[in-house]
């Protein structure tokens, strides 16, 4: 059986083929020594949360204190990020960095639009071992970059957003402009970030995979503003006036004026979501990885990016769209279907905790029915 130690060893081999041997720094970094006995390079392994889970990449360092090579070694991301990642040339800024350089996104690191918590991951999985060799072995001093918790524009916008969805069906003059509110979604969460709640942040929350804070502030927005309303208001509020794709259902429903009943249907297609959650995280739990059964088409139509079965997936359901409405709500959707159950565990535990029900609250439940 592998030992923690045999398997970094294979990375150091991966990663550095021709050295003779490997001579530890710590668990995770080693000095790769030729057949001369000298320090070919410094070779280290470190893990970070990506989108879909763990990534780990193998970080190459000259004897200088260059970085030589960024590699990654094993990872639970949507192929497609990585591919992205990769043809925008983002590994090449690395070359041009020392150990004792930032190695920070957004700092002295450039992002890739799209990718941003696959590549923050790799960044600071560099920052990891360039840091300790920097200090450990070639005596600099790193420099470092401020990574409090940053509350900007972008965070702001998405808050807002997530506070108006509780107020808004609580009044009935405002919930009648939700097709307006779920348009400044689709540009604010679809579109400008794309940041739309997807299953991967469910199977993330149960797996404990939780990205930085300071690094990732909206990920903990988006989904708080999502799962707690529905556990205290006994309503998924989140689907109904939030959600971006959503609203690009409705605006292909407006287009259309159409609106097919699926009669009969209805029950087994509702049935079949149930299905479709428990395989999706079932797999999530049994590889480990938040994203591996993801078939969301969210990326694909506001990040511009997914696989050739993305782009057909989404192109059905919004042709499906036009006859029926919100029919990836009501046919597909593993978010939603997880936040009714959700919201259905928050009613239970109103009825039994009388104190929590407000005329406020039931009017809000009222209007949101109304709208449904």
């Amino acid at each position: 059986m592998l030992t923690y130690a045999d398997i970094v060893e294979g990375y150091y081999r991966q990663m550095s083929p021709e050295a003779a041997s490997f001579e530890p720094i710590n668990d995770r970094i080693a000095k790769a020594i030729g057949t001369d006995g000298t320090v070919m390079a410094y070779l280290g392994v470190s893990s970070n949360i990506g989108y879909g889970g763990p990534m780990f990449i193998g970080t190459v360092i000259s004897p200088q204190g260059g970085i030589q090579d960024v590699v990654i070694l094993e990872h639970k991301e949507t192929p497609s990020y990585i591919y992205k990642i990769t043809q925008a040339g983002y590994f090449r800024q690395y070359a041009k960095k020392q150990t004792n350089d930032a190695l920070v996104l957004d700092y002295d690191i450039d992002r890739v639009s799209g990718a941003t918590l696959s590549t923050r991951a790799i960044a600071k999985s560099v920052q990891d071992v360039a840091h300790i060799v920097a200090t450990k072995e070639l005596n600099v001093t790193p420099e470092k970059a401020n990574t409090e918790v940053q509350v900007g524009f972008k965070e702001i916008a998405v808050a807002v957003l997530f506070i108006l969805s509780v107020f808004i069906p609580r009044f009935k003059v405002l919930a009648r402009y939700r097709l307006v509110f779920l348009g400044l979604s689709i540009i604010i969460l679809g579109f400008w970030l794309n940041r739309s709640l997807s299953i991967a942040h469910v199977g993330a929350l149960f797996l404990g995979y939780f990205p930085e804070p300071s690094e990732n502030l909206i990920w903990y927005i988006v989904l708080a503003g999502a799962l707690l309303p529905a556990l205290f208001t006994g309503k998924n509020l989140y689907c109904t006036f939030v959600c971006p794709f959503c609203g690009l259902q409705e605006a292909t429903h407006l287009i259309s004026k159409v609106n097919l009943p699926l009669g009969k249907y209805l029950k087994w297609l509702r049935i079949g979501k149930d299905i479709l959650l428990f395989i999706v995280l079932f797999f999530a739990f049994l590889n480990l990885n938040p994203s591996i059964a993801s078939y969301e088409p969210f990326g694909t139509i506001f990040g511009l990016n997914g696989s050739s079965y993305s782009w057909y997936l989404l192109f059905v359901i919004l042709i499906t769209s036009f006859f029926y409405r919100r029919f990836w709500c009501v046919a597909f959707c593993p978010v939603g279907t997880f936040l009714d159950k959700l919201a259905g565990i928050g009613r239970n535990i109103r009825r039994k905790v009388p104190l929590l029900t407000s005329k406020g609250a039931k009017g809000a439940i009222k209007n949101e029915e109304s709208i449904n």
